[in-house]
């Protein structure tokens, strides 16, 4: 059917991060309040995964220690909160528009793994960060100072303020998940998952409010799908990807989830997106690549110059 390992990997990829896009949808969809929501996307979640882990006999008890059990539940914690905080910013802005700030997370993996290290990133990362953070103020629309202002304390934030902070903290979240969970590299990707979304949603119970759950069959369907498929079937598709790709073509890849995201805020709720805030994921992307790829933003004069002899 597949000419080639990349080939089918690549179709995975493509159809995991055009689900991923379609997660806000489904979350406003659902009407339940952001604790309901990830409290039964991990329920469902866990159990479809937990039928896959076992339909094809990937867990062994000697790969679960004591030590390792604690970083995936670390991570599960981390996991679990950074979806809370992200369905909470829907509340907020438009879920394209989260998404997009969402995809900060690379470059606050680099800064985390830069502090970890202690080495301070390079000039080319410093750009792509400065880069990227005036996408973000575009795509927002929010005065960076106002932001600052907001996180001093000195003023109180608005509606917009909040949905951009909730989903950077999101996006923070699961820089530490990928930190912790690069720890356990050597258990498989569907047992970490199954693992972590099971106890997300035990941690989550004491929050879950059980007085207002659906009567509708559509908010029914709606958390059926986050579950079903935008956690379950898309883990296992995304991460047998993940296994037959590069490192550098997943990267690329990734980009499908908020273009994605934003094409069906436009054609479900008429968010159209401006001018300033197309200039503003276009320059996100950029950085965003330009620190994936170590893009080198220096120019070498001399060799211009050289070509440019006769």
């Amino acid at each position: 059917m597949f000419s080639s390992d990349k080939e089918k990997g690549a179709l995975e990829m493509v159809a995991a991060m055009m689900l991923s896009g379609t997660i806000g949808y489904f979350v406003i969809e659902s009407g339940q309040s952001f604790w309901n929501v990830v409290f039964f996307r991990c329920l469902i979640g866990s159990l479809f995964l937990a039928a896959y882990v076992a339909a094809t006999k990937q867990f062994r008890k000697e790969m679960i220690t004591v030590s390792v059990l604690g970083v995936i539940i670390a991570a599960g914690v981390t996991l679990v909160g950074n979806w809370v905080l992200l369905f909470a910013s829907f509340d907020y802005i438009p879920f394209s528009i989260a998404t997009i700030a969402y995809h900060m997370q690379p470059m606050m993996l680099v800064l985390v793994s830069a502090l970890l290290t202690r080495q301070l990133p390079g000039f080319n990362t410093m750009l792509g960060l400065i880069v990227a953070m005036i996408g973000l103020g575009l795509v927002v629309g929010i005065p960076l100072d106002d932001i600052w202002a907001v996180i001093r304390g000195e003023s109180k934030a608005d509606g917009a303020v909040w949905g951009l902070l909730l989903a950077l903290g999101a996006a923070f979240l699961y820089t530490i998940t990928t930190l912790l969970t690069k720890q356990v590299s050597h258990v498989p990707a569907s047992v970490i998952a199954v693992i972590q979304v099971f106890l997300g949603g035990l941690f989550l119970l004491p929050w879950v409010n059980f007085e207002e759950l659906p009567i509708e069959a559509s908010s029914w369907g709606s958390l059926l799908f986050l579950g079903l498929v935008n956690t379950g079937f898309m883990y296992v598709i995304m991460y047998d990807g993940f296994q037959r790709l590069s490192t550098s073509l997943i990267a690329i890849l990734s980009f499908i989830y908020p273009v994605t995201a934003l094409f069906v805020d436009y054609l479900a709720f008429d968010h159209t997106i401006t001018v300033l805030q197309g200039v503003g994921v276009v320059l996100i992307l950029l950085a965003i690549c330009a620190v994936k790829f170590n893009w080198h933003m220096s120019f070498r004069v001399r060799d211009r110059l050289s070509h440019q002899r006769p």
